[in-house]
């Protein structure tokens, strides 16, 4: 009898666990349900050309009742330009939110280069960013054209060149339509432009289907090619201060054109989905892909990780990432003209969705900042004479190297940015050399893509570079005269001139007067040849009045900087032969 009545007992007692179990289970259910912790509202930052999308399926994500952390979960989507949202996260510091709009706590914007360019902020980003949405960047372009690109398989790296020869689309059978003409808008919003510019890199470089390196985004090639591009756009679609252009607007002007024969915009590059957008209204127009690695829109989803997101938020982010990624919402995102899972939309007439055959992997956020840079200071064309003391002073050390080596590798750094297209020249002064001058022209000024000698100009300069050592005395004022004569003799006419002294202490030769060298400079210079003098002086100076005196009668600047270890050199260099 006591067996039987323990067994009854502990089969009273299970049940009773269980019930009691179920009990709970099915109170915290009802709890969650009517969202015991309040609402919350999940804000969702997305770039203006899928944020009509995210909105609605964040409206049919919202109808089913999502519960998160205990909170009933709706979610609210804000248009803006990557730009701005890479702006107010590092100002932000993670920690309080300046706007533009809510403080998101999920973030997608068009590409991996907006994220990329928080790279030195570090975590603010949370995991790693899923595509929801793909857009390959193409040109935009009358058909005509479009037509007369496909045929000989024009590639990224044949941009610059068709874009910088005035008669470029003459050879490609277009009577009367001169060069390319290619905007690549650098505005809000523009994330073409530094995606295809990332591309042009690629195909110079030789980086296949990359990512582009910082080296190769700062060679000379690149630089040079991506200088033409941004050249030509700005002749193409003007921008102001206070109108920056925009790929959007730069669309429009491109459709409206009654002829592309004439009109001054012949192409814009673009996201597929963009040209797709803009139908009917682009239907003179067609999409061209040029031959090479593409780029991608990938259009990633962030989650932000900063002090206005909690818990609950960035569950929510997670799952509503999950939930746009989800097979059933492709429909609303293909049917708005992007790609999803390798699926594409329907074609239409001007975008026939071409299959892609090699995808550009994306580079650093350095790398990206680096190539917009280019893109919005382009290297220009000009004309140069660096005239450089080799004194004794110039032995002297700063840093880990002499004054002379320190200038000769951030004049090296220069040179290898410098554009083919540039003339560059190199003259030496000190004392008396082997001509029984107190200068000598080391590589005459010409193209650097030019030959001089055995060797290309920029090699030349270079290696000579590379070889000079401290002579003797310090005759700036002779030197400046001769270099600065020639330079007006060989005025080029279609870019600025200019002559470029570095030095580090003052003339000691005194057969020529300060007086003197103003009368001589001058008397050496020609109406309608401006040469500007250009001085960076190392240290402190006596001659620094003169110098000041030099620069002001040619138009030219002064910089002093106090040593030549450290990035004050390299800067000045780059500011007086950019």
């Amino acid at each position: 009898m006591i067996a039987v009545g323990a067994v009854i007992v502990l089969v009273l007692a299970v049940f009773g666990w269980f019930e009691l179990k179920d009990r709970i289970s099915a109170q915290g259910t009802q709890a969650a349900e009517t969202c015991v912790e309040g609402p919350a509202v999940l804000d969702v930052t997305a770039d203006p050309d899928i944020a009509p999308q995210i909105q609605t399926l964040a409206d049919r994500y919202t109808q089913t009742t999502p519960v998160v952390r205990d909170h009933c979960i709706s979610v609210t989507v804000t248009a803006t330009a990557a730009q701005a949202v890479v702006d107010a996260l590092a100002a932000s510091a993670g920690q309080q939110w300046p706007g533009p709009g809510p403080a998101p706590a999920l973030w997608i914007p068009q590409s991996s280069q907006s994220i990329g360019r928080l790279s030195g902020q570090t975590g603010l980003i949370d995991g790693q960013p899923k595509s929801v949405a793909t857009s390959p960047v193409l040109l935009a372009a009358p058909v005509a054209l479009a037509e007369a690109l496909t045929e000989p398989r024009i590639g990224w790296q044949d941009l610059p060149r068709l874009q910088a020869d005035p008669n470029a689309l003459q050879g490609l059978g277009l009577t009367g339509w001169g060069s390319l003409r290619l905007a690549l808008p650098t505005g809000p919003g523009s994330d073409p432009s530094t995606l295809a510019a990332e591309a042009v890199a690629a195909a110079v470089s030789g980086a296949g289907a990359g990512p582009v390196t910082e080296a190769q985004a700062a060679s000379a090639p690149v630089v040079s090619a991506l200088s033409a591009l941004s050249i030509g756009s700005a002749a193409a679609f003007p921008a102001t201060a206070d109108s920056p252009a925009v790929t959007a607007d730069a669309l429009a002007a491109l459709a409206a054109q009654p002829d592309p024969t004439t009109g001054t915009l012949h192409a814009v590059a673009v996201t597929e989905q963009q040209l797709y957008a803009a139908e009917p209204d682009t239907n003179a127009l067609t999409a061209f892909l040029p031959g090479g690695a593409t780029p991608m829109a990938d259009h990633p989803a962030a989650i932000i990780a900063a002090g206005w997101v909690d818990e609950a938020r960035n569950r929510a982010a997670a799952e509503f990432v999950d939930y746009l990624r989800q097979p059933e919402q492709a429909t609303v995102l293909r049917e708005a003209g992007f790609r999803v899972d390798g699926k594409t939309p329907s074609a239409v007439g001007a975008v026939p969705f071409t299959p892609i055959d090699t995808t550009l992997q994306p580079a650093t956020g350095t790398v990206a900042d680096t190539l917009s840079r280019t893109l919005t200071h382009p290297a220009a064309a000009r004309r140069s004479t660096v005239l450089l003391d080799v004194s004794g002073s110039m032995a002297d050390v700063e840093g880990g190297g002499t004054r002379l080596a320190n200038t000769t590798s951030a004049l090296t750094e220069q040179v290898n940015r410098t554009p083919d297209y540039s003339d560059l020249g190199l003259w030496i002064y000190s004392g008396n050399f082997n001509s029984g001058m107190p200068y000598k022209t080391v590589v005459p000024t010409g193209p650097l893509s030019g030959a001089v000698g055995d060797g290309i100009r920029r090699q030349s300069i270079n290696s000579a570079l590379s070889s000079l050592t401290p002579a003797t005395s310090t005759s700036t004022y002779a030197a400046v005269q001769a270099a600065y004569a020639d330079a007006v003799r060989g005025f080029g006419a279609d870019r600025p001139n200019s002559v470029l002294l570095i030095t580090d202490g003052p003339n000691d030769d005194p057969s020529i007067t300060p007086r003197q060298l103003l009368s001589s400079i001058a008397a050496s210079s020609a109406s309608g040849r401006p040469v500007r003098i250009d001085v960076i002086t190392i240290g402190e100076n006596s001659d620094a009045d003169t110098l000041q005196s030099l620069a002001e009668l040619t138009g030219g600047t002064v910089v002093t900087v106090a040593t030549s270890d450290g990035p004050e050199l390299e800067q000045a260099v780059g500011k007086l032969l950019s």
